[in-house]
């Protein structure tokens, strides 16, 4: 079972996800108008060659990168009705402080797509970053063990919107409830032997249109396989804290110059424009070339 919260009460969500399960749903986060709208943004872009791209490591999902930008300067409007939303966004200043954006990602499951390979979260994805080489004995070079189980499982929140509902039919991301809690599991789960033991452990998540699923980087978890005829979509975020380091690369300037004067923005209070701006670019580092 998976805690479910609404926005009226919030009461022991920081227990939950990081003592307990690991994983949480918020529901009726975003309606349905916004997610429509979204979903069609998105349909746009896998018509443009040049945006639509394979995933890695799963051939039957499309993923757009870098939507920060790309929907900045498309539908600024639309994008601050995602990103600024108050409900979500006093959940995750509640676990991480301030969150700030590490990336955005669509992830689009085609019909039939097959299920993902069961794995945790950047920052030691190791069978999927570049930098690992897909050695795991680069996690004992480059990380304690105390980073590894008591600090890296506060980093980040990985937040996945459910633009199409999602259920065991479709695909949904299935997970194991407190897995994050498992020593040393970002080692454990590249072991083949541990790996084939938790393969029973998974549960479907579902989620209507426009809930949220928040889950620990560290927690089992993986894309399920789309049993239907129709895709998938969904928006994953990433949130990092303020002084973390996001997983991809952003032109901050350009989405901060592409959002100032749409009517979203325009409707802020002074405070809450700098809250916003600070979720996209962090104060540091800071560039001592130039003259304050």
């Amino acid at each position: 079972m998976i805690p479910k919260f609404h926005s009226n009460n919030i009461n022991n969500i920081y227990n939950s996800f990081y003592n307990t399960y690991g994983c949480i749903i918020l529901k009726n986060v975003f309606d349905e108008n916004i997610m429509n709208e979204y979903n069609s943004w998105c349909y746009s872009q896998f018509n443009n060659l040049q945006q639509n791209n394979t995933h890695p490591k799963q051939k039957d999902k499309i993923i757009i990168n870098n939507i920060l930008e790309l929907l900045s300067n498309d539908n600024p409007n639309l994008l601050l009705k995602i990103i600024n939303n108050p409900f979500l966004n006093k959940v995750l200043d509640t676990l991480l402080g301030h969150a700030c954006f590490g990336s955005l990602t669509t992830h689009c499951i085609k019909p039939h797509g097959q299920r993902q390979l069961s794995h945790v979260d950047y920052p030691l994805h190791v069978g999927s970053g570049q930098f690992w080489e897909n050695n795991p004995n680069l996690i004992d070079k480059y990380i304690t063990e105390y980073q590894l189980n008591y600090v890296l499982t506060h980093f980040s929140i990985q937040c996945l919107i459910a633009s199409n509902a999602m259920s065991k039919e479709n695909g949904s991301t299935e997970v194991i409830p407190a897995s994050h809690l498992i020593h040393n599991v970002d080692k454990k789960i590249l072991n083949k032997t541990f790996y084939d033991s938790v393969n029973n452990k998974f549960i479907n998540v579902t989620l209507e249109q426009g809930d949220v699923l928040l889950f620990n980087r560290g927690l089992l978890h993986r894309g399920g396989h789309n049993l239907s005829d129709k895709n998938r979509n969904s928006l994953i975020i990433q949130y990092v804290w303020l002084f973390g380091i996001g997983q991809h690369k952003h032109n901050h300037d350009t989405i901060i110059s592409n959002i100032l004067n749409s009517e979203e923005y325009t409707k802020l209070n002074p405070q809450e424009k700098i809250d916003l701006l600070l979720r996209i670019k962090q104060p540091y580092p800071i560039d001592t070339t130039i003259n304050n």
